[in-house]
């Protein structure tokens, strides 16, 4: 493939590659951004729902204990509960029951020997507004004559019992109270509210765009559909004033109608007191009755109740039971006594109602719920059917899981008392859709400007590749040994800097084959003098080992056997050919005698002043002195004039019990008394033979049997440890008082040794080590 094409192609791989991945990107996260916040949104209504539920569940129970806390009439001869108080008291909440019963205790009088059973209902309501599948409660009918049984006993002996001739229960209606109006906009007004909107975001955002004639009409356009909108909401708020000032009169004369009630129930109460003190044993009160007749305006009263309509309520007793997870009955208390209970029958429409919320907060949104019988309750047919159709339903039904619905997110929650859940199915199909239309847009305007871009591409890789051409058919001509090619530069691009750099490689390549040649004779060159060094450098270690070899030789090949000492020596040479000696001389006498040298500096020049010594003691005789010795020593190798090689020499003479010692510029002799302990140093300094000096004394001590007397070079205390410190002279003194306690004279030695080894390592030593150890016997 040409480079043309080749560059065509990669922009076009450049381009496409980014563009898909950023469109895909851009929808998969504005996708999941959008299903976050409703998820989020769904989670917050679900939430607000169980809010609610347990709002209302927490309301009735405050109610009805308050009813329940409200004390019998003392003087009420047939138990019946005070009903003002009771409706008076339940407020509010009585717009959630649909019945209330107030159930008194079945007992027995003895004195009169009657039963008297009783009971006060709250009627049910019917709901037009009520989800499919909640059944209604009947119509209330106008109420019958109650039959009342008189009360005559003292409440202490009252049994509760199954009477047959019971007296039939009394059911009481009220009518909820008228509810208030709610102003909202009308769709023509949300409409004019919505262009006003889009008009008023256009002029801002495109003001710069616009001509003047179109920015005037806008700003006319604006001005008008705002005084239509005023006018309309002018109109509608008078409407909405004339229904709501209607309405609110309306519940003035229901809560008085309420506070009658009570006034009555009360002078009631008050007749029934006055009439029980006159006749007690009498039929029931007649107070009572007028206490309810009074207010047949608000209240509608019926004594009994069909099968059907005692079905009905139990019905009504199991849906409270199933939404709220508990019942609410009460007891009622007559002067401290229980005398009846109190439950209600809780409106299931209207609970449901509330707590799923008005249709209108969210269009969009589906609010429902589901109780433990697997009943699903929604805000109106509508709703359910549609959640029949996406399936919502059954998957519910069957505990499937939700969030693998498409087109839907769907959040539940579940109230822990009561098991009733609660959810929010929000439909995202079309925003999805909308989101995928607008990616696909976006990937073909995208796919569209890639072209646009390629037809521009074309000559400018047309121009590109006439250029690279020139440079590969100069390369060619230099591949082929033309070094004086040289290319024509045309531009300052890239491709003509390109050709000037050719033109500098093709004249650096006809000076580097130049060099080359030249750097290749001067590398044959260096091998052979490199060649030349190596084989000097092996011909001198060869000469230099052969050096240490014969220095070596100049000492003994072992120490002498004595009757009256005990001899042992050491030796630790450096990397080059060192300077230490050590020889002894056993006369036939017994007299043994010692000597330990350090010849000047290392290499050849120190093995020769070994050497010249080495013959030097080679002469000696026992009778001759040690000081006299190193006085003709130094008298003869002055004689020699090696110049200014020298050797520090000690030498010492073991005379039985007797040690001698002279030195010339050597350390002292160390002696190591048995008795004591303690070290003494034999010898008096003096200058190395070879030099100017020439005055040597001898220095005498008595040795005692275990005594130990040590010989060393330098060597030992001058020896460096890893971090370049030396021993020192000291330490080396403390290490021969700690060698010396060994048994024989080479166990001191041995002792010595470990001590450099210790301190200078495995690596070579910067200078001979030598030690020669001397142990008078014991007997």
């Amino acid at each position: 493939m040409k480079i043309r094409a080749q560059l065509v192609l990669a922009c076009f791989l450049l381009s496409v590659l980014p563009l898909s991945v950023i469109v895909v990107y851009s929808y998969r996260s504005s996708r999941s951004a959008l299903e976050s916040a409703y998820r989020k949104e769904a989670d917050a209504r679900t939430r607000q729902m169980d809010r609610r539920l347990a709002t209302i569940r927490g309301d009735l129970q405050q109610r009805l204990a308050e009813v329940s806390a409200l004390p019998m009439p003392a003087g009420a001869t047939d138990r019946t509960p005070d009903v003002g108080n009771i409706l008076i008291t339940t407020g509010d909440a009585a717009s959630l029951v649909d019945s209330l019963e107030i159930q008194p205790m079945r007992v027995a009088i003895p004195a009169a020997g009657t039963i008297v059973q009783q009971a006060i209902r709250h009627a049910p309501r019917a709901n037009p507004n009520a989800p499919p599948g909640v059944s209604q409660p009947p119509p209330p009918t106008p109420p019958p004559q109650a039959d009342e049984a008189a009360d005559a006993g003292d409440e202490a002996d009252i049994n509760v019992s199954e009477a047959p001739d019971a007296p039939e229960p009394v059911v009481i209606a009220i009518p909820p109270p008228p509810k208030l109006p709610k102003f909202m906009m009308s769709p023509e007004q949300r409409t004019l509210i919505n262009e006003i909107s889009t008009l008023g975001t256009k002029l801002g955002m495109s003001a710069q765009t616009m001509s003047p004639e179109e920015r005037i009409a806008a700003e006319k356009r604006i001005k008008q559909l705002q005084k239509d909108l005023n006018a309309s909401l002018k109109a509608t708020q008078s409407q909405w004033k004339e229904q709501f000032d209607a309405v609110e009169k309306e519940r003035d004369q229901y809560f008085r109608a309420r506070q009658l009630q009570r006034e009555d129930a009360l002078a009631a109460r008050s007749q029934a007191r006055v009439a029980e003190r006159a006749q007690r044993d009498t039929a029931p009160v007649a107070g009572a009755a007028p206490a309810v007749a009074t207010t047949t305006e608000a209240i509608i009263i019926k004594h009994k109740l069909t099968d059907a309509e005692k079905q009905q309520l139990r019905q009504h007793e199991r849906q409270a039971t199933l939404l709220f997870g508990q019942k609410f009955n009460f007891p009622l208390r007559k002067e401290g006594t229980i005398v009846g209970h109190i439950s209600a029958q809780v409106s299931t429409p209207e609970v449901v109602r509330r707590v799923l919320g008005v249709h209108g907060d969210d269009a969009d949104e589906i609010t429902f719920a589901v109780d433990r019988d697997s009943n699903v309750y929604t805000r109106n047919p509508d709703d359910r059917k549609t959640l029949d159709r996406a399936g919502i339903t059954d998957r519910v039904l069957k505990n499937h899981s939700l969030s693998d619905l498409r087109e839907w997110i769907v959040v539940m929650s579940r109230d822990p008392q009561s098991g009733l859940r609660v959810g929010v199915a929000r439909p995202v199909g079309d925003n999805l859709e909308e989101l995928r239309k607008t990616a696909g847009k976006n990937f073909g305007y995208g796919i569209a400007l890639i072209f646009v871009a390629l037809i521009g591409i074309v000559p400018i890789a047309n121009h590109m590749t006439r250029d690279v051409n020139l440079v590969t058919r100069g390369a060619e001509r230099i591949a082929q040994g033309d070094l004086m090619t040289r290319l024509p530069v045309k531009s300052n691009n890239e491709i003509g800097q390109l050709a000037a750099a050719f033109n500098r490689m093709a004249q650096d390549l006809s000076l580097q084959q130049q060099t080359i040649v030249e750097q290749e004779r001067t590398r044959k060159e260096q091998e052979i003098q490199q060649r030349i060094l190596e084989l000097e450098y092996d011909r001198k270690s060869l000469d230099l080992e052969e050096a240490r070899r014969f220095q070596l030789s100049m000492l003994p090949k072992s120490v002498p056997a004595h009757d009256l000492f005990d001899v042992a020596v050491f030796t630790l040479t450096a990397a080059e050919v060192g300077g230490d000696y050590y020889d002894f001389h056993v006369a036939p006498d017994g007299v043994l005698t010692a000597t330990v040298g350090d010849a000047t500096g290392h290499g050849a020049k120190a093995g020769t002043m070994v050497t010249v010594v080495k013959a030097l003691f080679s002469g000696y005789t026992p009778e001759v002195m040690p000081a006299q010795f190193l006085r003709d020593a130094a008298e003869k190798v002055k004689r020699m004039d090696l110049g200014r090689m020298a050797m520090a020499l000690l030498l010492a003479r073991f005379d039985r019990n007797r040690l001698t010692v002279a030195s010339a510029g050597m350390l002292p002799g160390y002696v190591h008394r048995v008795g004591t302990g303690k070290i003494e140093e034999v010898a008096r300094g003096a200058t190395p033979l070879g030099t100017l000096g020439a005055d040597y004394h001898d220095v005498s001590i008595d040795l005692a049997p275990g005594d130990t007397v040590l010989f060393m070079t330098d060597g030992f205390p001058e020896l460096q440890n890893a971090s370049g410190q030396q021993l020192g002279y000291a330490a080396a003194i403390d290490e021969f008082v700690a060698a010396a306690n060994g048994a024989t004279a080479d166990d001191v030695i041995a002792s010595l040794a470990a001590a450099a080894k210790r301190w200078n390592g495995e690596r070579p030593p910067n200078d001979d080590v030598t030690f020669v150890v001397v142990r008078a016997k014991t007997a």
